[in-house]
């Protein structure tokens, strides 16, 4: 069996639709997950990428339909569960990215 990746810290930058989190790897990779129209992404770029690219060009490590194309919020708890066994994010439910 794969290893989870391990994410070392992340925050939610988008709390509504689409519900979105960036964060890093402790590896060092950037790590982008998104839930909207039901579906859920998280994607991951290369060592020492920027989060833009695990947003345009990064592996998808899950895609998954979840809920129907009219849903695009999601918990920090569900993303963990939805996740589960293949990224291990951090237990604390992350900061809000503030938007002035």
């Amino acid at each position: 069996m794969k290893r989870p990746l391990v994410v070392k810290a992340c925050e939610q930058t988008c709390e509504w639709v689409p519900s979105q989190w960036e964060g890093s790897t402790t590896d060092g990779r950037p790590i982008y997950a998104r839930y909207r129209h039901g579906y859920l992404s998280v994607r991951a770029g290369a060592v020492g990428q920027t989060i833009e690219d695990a947003v345009r060009s990064g592996q998808e490590i899950v895609g998954r339909a979840i809920g129907d194309a009219a849903e695009g919020f999601m918990t920090y708890e569900d993303l963990r569960r939805h996740t589960q066994g293949l990224i291990r994010w951090p237990r604390k439910k992350p900061r809000r990215r503030s938007v002035i």
